[in-house]
C-alpha cells in the first residue's frame, strides 16, 4: 500500500498499483513496484505501513486514517481498536413477540461455540444410542461412553471457565482441551 503525501499531508492511498497523475505526469501501474522507494519518494509516494489488525472475534475498530511521519519517511495507519461486549446487552428493539432483543456478548457466543463443538463430537457416536434403544442387547462400548462424558465434562468446564472471564484477555487465555477420540474411531458414523 501506498501514499500521495504534498505538504506533510496524505492526500491520496492506494491500495493496489494503479495508473496515477501526480504533478501533471502520468505514471503506469508498475511505477509503484518498479521504482525504487527513494524515486517513489521524489514525487511524493510513501509506503505504507499499516497497523496490525485486531482479533476480530474479540475487538472491533473504527475508521481507518493515514498520517505522514517525516522522521521515518513513512505514511502510517491508524485507528482506534475497542473490546467487543463481553456480556450480554439488552436493546431497545423488540422482536414479532415484543420481547426485547438480546445482542450476545462474547461469553454468550464463547459458550454456544465450545457447546456446539461438543455436540459435534458427540454426535457422531449417537447412532449407537440408537441402536441400543431398539435392541438392548447391543450395548454402548464403555469407551465410546467414557468419550462423550469426557467431552460433556470438558465443555462444562470450559464454559464456567468462560463465565468466570472478568476482561478479554481472560477470555482469550481459556484453552480447550477436547479428549481424544483416536481409540473409538471405528464407531464413528
Amino acid at each position: 500500500m501506498w501514499a500521495l503525501v504534498e505538504n506533510g499531508n496524505v492526500v491520496e492511498v492506494y491500495g493496489y498499483p494503479k495508473s496515477v497523475v501526480i504533478n501533471d505526469i502520468r505514471y503506469p501501474p508498475d511505477m509503484f513496484t518498479l521504482h525504487t522507494e527513494d524515486e517513489k519518494k521524489q514525487i511524493g509516494v510513501y509506503d505504507v505501513q499499516p497497523k496490525e489488525k485486531p482479533d476480530s472475534r474479540f475487538h472491533t475498530f473504527g475508521e481507518v486514517s493515514f498520517s505522514y511521519d517525516a522522521d521515518n519517511e513513512v505514511v502510517k495507519e491508524t485507528f482506534v481498536v475497542a473490546d467487543k461486549s463481553l456480556d450480554d446487552v439488552e436493546t431497545d428493539a423488540r422482536d414479532d413477540h415484543d420481547n426485547f432483543i438480546i445482542n450476545e456478548g462474547l461469553k454468550t457466543q464463547q459458550q454456544n461455540e465450545c457447546k456446539r463443538e461438543a455436540h459435534h463430537m458427540i454426535q457422531r457416536y449417537q447412532w449407537l444410542v440408537e441402536r441400543y434403544i431398539y435392541d438392548n442387547t447391543k450395548t454402548i462400548p464403555d469407551a465410546v461412553a467414557t468419550y462423550v462424558e469426557n467431552v460433556r465434562s470438558t465443555c462444562a468446564t470450559v464454559c464456567a471457565a468462560i463465565e468466570n472471564c472478568s476482561d478479554i484477555d481472560a477470555l482469550k487465555a481459556v484453552e480447550t482441551n477436547w479428549p481424544d477420540d483416536y481409540l473409538i474411531r471405528d464407531y464413528i458414523r
